[in-house]
């Protein structure tokens, strides 16, 4: 099920010359520094072929912070700051997110619980240029999913594994008018790349399945690619630049929720929770993820049918 608002699709750039009219691209915080205890390597690095994450045939063993923890053979759990934020629901991988329960410890690395969220090892992983990455997931909001018009939630992004950096693509679940001329609740396309923001008309609603298929090409120029379907309709196909130019590779893919506008401000959580927003519930069906370096036979061939939820 898809809702559609009667304006369509639109394409939002903020630039840095137009900002007074668009208003400014919020960069979110780069997660801390890795934990020390995180393996190096995974199997889940072979460029050549296809991973696909069954989470109920996989442990998830306790985790505290800051440290996260490993599991699933090539996965590793980022939160902030609930212990049990991220779990393994049956078939499903469950994120949850409540700012305020349980009570956030006393950090520096932030106020209010603000992310729940699984993402590939190691931190640094750098990806070559031109490298490929075929994914595909679903979503189910929780029954009690209410739209936040108040602030941006991620659920998607690719991050350079550079502390303080931005991620260099993301989803993300628009606040109102963050950016104009967005009503809330819609999934928009981020490349912070290029600073721009694709407002998609797809609006996930409490309950409700989807399906994410993404294709990525990791590198400089219209060399690089960047494709995303929802429940199997092309929303955003662009060559594109998809690296930054002082950190030209591929990095970290990161599922789950992370709210970032929450992680200081007090103001912005009790937008949220003045709007009913209290909190965010989101399941994770089967997780695949097809990766390809440029020597690969099937390089830049078609795999949405290999990496699509079955």
């Amino acid at each position: 099920m898809k809702i559609f608002q009667k304006f369509g699709i639109y394409l939002i750039s903020c630039l840095f010359l137009v900002q007074i009219a668009c208003g400014p691209i919020y960069k979110p915080p780069a997660p801390p520094d890795s934990p020390t205890n995180e393996p190096n390597t995974h199997p889940e690095l072979d460029s050549t072929k296809l991973r696909t994450w069954i989470w109920s045939e996989l442990n998830l063993p306790p985790y505290t912070w800051p440290d996260g923890i490993a599991f699933g053979n090539g996965l590793f759990v980022d939160f902030a700051f609930d212990v049990n934020g991220v779990s393994i629901d049956g078939d499903k991988l469950r994120f949850s997110l409540d700012p305020l329960n349980p009570s956030p410890p006393s950090t520096n690395d932030g106020n209010f619980n603000y992310r729940s969220e699984i993402r590939t090892a190691p931190w640094q992983i750098n990806h070559p240029l031109g490298s490929e990455h075929w994914i595909g997931w679903t979503y189910t909001f929780d029954s009690d999913y209410v739209i936040d018009p108040s602030s941006p939630i991620t659920i998607f992004q690719n991050h350079p594994g550079i502390v303080g950096s931005p991620p260099m693509i993301e989803l993300e679940i628009a606040g109102l008018n963050r950016p104009r001329p967005a009503q809330g609740g819609e999934i928009q396309v981020v490349n912070h790349v290029l600073n721009t923001r694709f407002v998609t008309d797809f609006i996930p609603q409490a309950g409700q399945s989807f399906e994410i298929v993404m294709h990525v090409v990791f590198d400089e120029g219209d060399n690089g690619l960047f494709q995303v379907w929802l429940d199997g309709e092309l929303v955003y196909n662009q060559a594109e630049q998809t690296v930054f130019d002082e950190y030209p590779w591929g990095g970290n893919n990161k599922w789950g929720i992370y709210h970032h506008s929450h992680r200081y401000d007090t103001t912005e959580v009790n937008s949220s929770l003045d709007a009913g927003a209290t909190k965010v519930s989101a399941y994770m069906g089967p997780l695949s993820l097809l990766k390809r370096d440029t020597s690969a036979p099937n390089y830049r061939k078609d795999a949405f049918d290999i990496v699509k939820p079955k």
